[in-house]
């Protein structure tokens, strides 16, 4: 019995020595560490996620400075936001249990020196509420016990308690905040319909771009000097050049195979194919020509004085015309449209000497009927002599390389554009200019005479109609000189229902998780700083976050090693039929919790 007696309690100091020594020893940094990054990881990866669903895995954009259009859909991006605005909720116990950390620290510096950091019962069960609770229903509680107890007692609270409060308090309106900008973007968020791009999936190089047929144009070809020049479209001989012109006329008439013409943005006329894929966008490059024409009658009028003081204008048959101002065209009498040299006389198109060049047509129309000799109104139409009204129409003419792109349905957008060489615009305007003809007179004839009820605006005014078909005419006529080119870029253009966010509530919720993240990296750095300063800190943080560690306390079996266990359940040990507890009056004279077996 006696070396019984003397056994046991060196087999108890050997066992809390043990667990002492195993206490000291272990870390809680890389703990700490882990809980902490993981939290902030979490939060970062959902804004992530959610940035990289909207703008990088689908296509953004902003519509003024209020929405975020996205072709990301409705639903999965709500499901996303919504998922996001529940991290923080769900980690507020989980953060200020690393709180608990820094605050254990500050118990065990101040008990050691006295400090004010040292709670009493209702203090330290407040701090208990507030670090393993985390909600609100705990931060009012602390808060109304606060209160009442500084009116009845001179206890002072301590600074780790109101320290607590407060991060608690910021971390549940940091939380509420993201709860409801989330809610708010989805009362305000909107399915609508958009255009996504995709990358383009083709059995072969798509050629949609257009070039000068340089072997068909190369002069070492052609023997005499006009087939040189024109690549090939004039021969001068007998069998005529009926062949070269077929494509042109196809083009013309919008049916040909192979290409047909369109307007840009910028009413160039450029040449495209004929047919394209549905739904696609790309960027290639074509030739194109572009034309300003004005008219300029009022310049040529060349009247002389007759009889009562009136003028003449010349003969029933004949206007009067001397075009020799600032445009300089040498025309007198009806002529179709023609190249122009210097001197103002008419020219074939491989003639030119420049590009851009002019270009210049006397045009006559019984459309544009009204007083004698006199403008029809708001035009540069003269109504003179029985062949009806004149017309004298001025041009400068260019041809050109275009950059352009092009997007559904039939939209041409000029990215860029400059003149040709010399020698290429010679040959596009080679059957354009070859002489002198009313193919655009007569396609634009009455231009800018109905006048549209809701706008009340004729359109185009002759002058811009006859720049346009002008264009049209001089590059499709050459259609036979011309090749597939190349495209540069395209993609897939799908319709999909995409999704119209506001940016308030989209931007508050950012805001309130970045908030969120930065005071969760305050309180890892604070954690960090504890276990590094305090190796049993962990023990301590137990007693102000872990309900288990006070029963343990009150309640548990007394043996002095199971302090020092981390793992508080161990703590306890196994458990019988004597440690159970009940509750109500002990000994007839108070209300608590005791042993079964004390009662």
């Amino acid at each position: 019995m006696y070396e019984y007696i003397r056994k046991e309690p060196n087999i108890q100091h050997f066992s809390t020595g043990a667990a002492k020594s195993k206490a000291h020893s272990s870390s809680s940094v890389a703990r700490v560490l882990c809980f902490g990054a993981g939290i902030v990881l979490l939060l970062v990866a959902m804004i992530i996620i959610l940035l990289s669903y909207l703008c990088f895995a689908h296509e953004c954009h902003m519509s003024g400075k209020t929405a975020l259009i996205s072709t990301a859909a409705l639903g999965k991006t709500l499901t996303i936001s919504q998922v996001a605005s529940h991290v923080a909720p769900i980690t507020v116990p989980l953060v200020m249990g690393l709180c608990s950390y820094h605050v254990g620290a500050r118990w065990m510096d101040s008990s050691t020196t006295g400090g004010p950091n040292r709670p009493s019962p209702l203090q330290l069960g407040l701090l208990l509420q507030i670090l393993s609770s985390a909600n609100i229903a705990a931060l009012f509680s602390s808060m109304k016990s606060i209160h009442s107890a500084r009116s009845k007692s001179r206890l002072s609270t301590p600074p780790m308690l109101r320290h607590s409060m407060m991060l608690l308090f910021i971390f549940l309106c940091t939380s509420y905040v993201i709860s409801a900008a989330d809610a708010w973007l989805h009362a305000s968020s909107k399915a609508i319909t958009l255009e996504s791009t995709t990358a383009y999936i083709g059995s072969s190089p798509e050629l949609f771009g257009r070039a000068m047929n340089t072997t068909r144009c190369d002069r070492s070809r052609y023997t005499s000097a006009l087939t040189q020049n024109t690549c090939g479209l004039l021969s001068g001989g007998s069998g005529g050049d009926g062949r070269a012109r077929m494509e042109g006329l196809r083009t013309i008439s919008n049916s040909s195979s192979m290409n047909r013409v369109m307007y840009a943005d910028d009413r160039t006329a450029i040449l495209v194919p004929q047919s394209l894929p549905s739904n696609i966008t790309y960027t290639a490059t074509t030739l194109g020509v572009k034309a300003s024409c004005r008219s300029i009658t009022r310049e040529c009028l060349a009247p002389v004085p007759s009889v009562n003081d009136s003028l003449d204008y010349g003969p029933n048959a004949r206007l009067k015309l001397d075009c020799q101002g600032e445009a300089v065209f040498n025309a007198t009498d009806v002529s179709g449209q023609e190249a122009l040299d210097v001197q103002g006389n008419g020219i074939s198109g491989y003639e030119i000497s420049s590009n851009p060049f002019f270009a210049g047509a006397v045009i006559t129309s019984q459309a544009y009927l009204d007083a004698e000799d006199e403008f029809y109104p708001n035009t540069g139409w003269f109504v003179h002599g029985n062949n009806g009204a004149w017309n004298v129409v001025y041009c400068n003419v260019s041809t050109l390389n275009v950059l352009y792109r092009h997007s559904s349905p039939d939209i041409f957008t000029v990215i860029q554009s400059s003149p040709t060489d010399l020698e290429t615009a010679q040959y596009m305007v080679t059957f354009g200019f070859e002489t002198p003809s009313t193919w655009v007179a007569d396609r634009v004839d009455g231009a800018g005479l109905v006048t549209d009820p809701n706008t009340n605006s004729t359109g185009d005014t002759y002058e811009e109609a006859y720049s346009l078909e002008l264009g049209r005419q001089v590059l499709a006529r050459g259609a036979v000189i011309y090749q597939s080119a190349p495209t540069s870029e395209i993609s897939s253009k799908n319709i999909v229902i995409g999704s119209r966010l506001r940016m308030a509530p989209l931007v508050l919720m950012i805001a309130a998780m970045v908030t969120y993240i930065c005071f969760v990296l305050f309180i890892l750095i604070q954690a960090l700083a504890s276990v590094l300063n305090a190796p049993l800190v962990r023990l301590a943080s137990l007693y102000v976050n872990d309900p288990l560690t006070i029963i343990h306390t009150l309640y548990g079996k007394g043996d002095a090693s199971s302090t020092w266990e981390y793992e508080t359940k161990k703590r306890f040990g196994e458990e019988s039929e004597q440690d159970r507890l009940a509750v109500g009056e002990m000994y007839g004279e108070r209300f608590g919790v005791m042993k079964a077996g004390q009662r």
